[in-house]
């Protein structure tokens, strides 16, 4: 009776066949339709000649260029676009490589073959970025296949393109640090092809370098007293505005006025020293005073053998000019500095400004 029983019993299925093949069928109908869907994007994605088949062609493959690559029998295959095998390693190689790509662009591996510091043409000077960082090696790049052999990358800011330099490849270039190769931003010696300043250390560099020099040309010149000065003259224009508004048919009269207003000046001695001075006069080597035309001529005329010969006198630099703070160049350095959200940023915005303000003076006699 029991066995009777247990052979009577209805399993779900038998107890609800229709329901049960009901819902199979609707999961059936559903899976085919996620195939159908999946099947149709891919080939959406892939038929890049529009042909209705995944072949060789829809991966750049031909006959002519396998062929030309020695791989003339694989190109035949493919081409037929029936080899589901070949297929799907052009597939994988495709998209290796759109990943290489994509990589190379984000990355920016920079060479040094490529670097503008070790290229051998007549150009490699003007290329010279006037800012560069030193940085240390990243996990990501050092695991990249892109990145194998790079010594340093770019990076974008502000639509300008900053080169890193990785700190352990910095000794192996001819370039020269101050006060040494150690990470962080450093800006071109405007000067000095190859001498890269630390940023925060370059207007002080740069000042100490001018009086250096002024200070060598007095002693080559035979002078007796030389005195340097920085002068900066600080203007604040103070705006008043003073409006009045009328209505008369509807119209605003408005009337403004403004003044510019000397606040202070401040003098800096940078050198105030005396010689004793001598009759046998030679031309120093000049930098950062090459391109000045008052100290070139300062030294013809003492140098030369004519008579009369100068006893004294005073001349005024612009030091934005001296400092080699052209418009643009200066405007590219704060982009860049803004667009790696650096620290010293703003004081170089400052300094420029101070120095576009400032006069170096320079007292000699003889």
């Amino acid at each position: 009776m029991k066995k009777e029983l247990e052979n009577n019993v209805l399993t779900p299925t038998e107890k609800a066949p229709n329901s049960f093949g009901k819902a199979m069928g609707h999961l059936g109908v559903h899976a085919k339709e996620t195939v159908a869907k999946a099947q149709s994007a891919v080939m959406h994605a892939v038929d890049k000649n529009g042909n209705g088949k995944i072949d060789a062609e829809d991966f750049g493959l031909t006959r002519e260029n396998l062929e030309d690559a020695g791989e003339t029998m694989k190109g035949v295959a493919l081409a037929a676009g029936h080899g589901l095998k070949a297929g799907s390693a052009a597939m994988g190689k495709a998209f290796a490589e759109a990943r290489l790509e994509l990589d190379l662009k984000t990355l920016k591996p920079a060479f040094a073959d490529t670097l503008p510091f070790t290229a051998k043409d007549s150009q490699a000077d003007a290329a010279q970025p006037s800012v560069l960082s030193i940085v240390a090696r990243d996990k990501k790049r050092s695991e990249s296949k892109v990145c194998r052999g790079a010594v340093g990358y770019y990076q974008s800011a502000k639509g300008y393109e900053l080169l890193n330099l990785y700190e352990d490849y910095v000794p192996q270039l001819s370039l020269a640090f101050y006060p040494a190769a150690a990470k962080g931003v450093f800006l071109a010696d405007p000067y000095q092809t190859g001498v890269y300043i630390a940023l925060d250390e370059y207007f002080d560099f740069i000042r100490k370098a001018l009086v250096n020099e002024l200070e060598v040309v007095a002693q080559d010149l035979g002078a007796k007293h030389v005195r340097i000065s920085f002068k900066e003259d600080k203007k604040a224009l103070v705006a008043q505005q003073v409006k009045t508004k009328a209505k008369a048919q509807m119209e605003s009269v408005s009337a403004s006025r403004s003044a510019s207003v000397d606040e202070f000046s401040s003098v800096e001695i940078a050198a105030d020293v005396k010689f004793s001075g001598h009759d046998s006069p030679i031309a120093p080597p000049l930098v950062y005073f090459k391109n000045e035309s008052d100290i070139v001529k300062l030294v013809r005329m003492r140098t030369s053998d004519g008579f009369n010969k100068i006893e004294s006198k005073t001349y005024r630099f612009q030091c934005n000019r001296l400092f080699g703070a052209k418009e643009d160049d200066s405007a590219q350095i704060s982009a860049i500095l803004n667009g790696i959200k650096c620290t010293g940023s703003a004081s170089f915005s400052q300094n420029i400004q101070r120095e576009s303000r400032t006069i170096l003076e320079y007292s000699i006699e003889f």
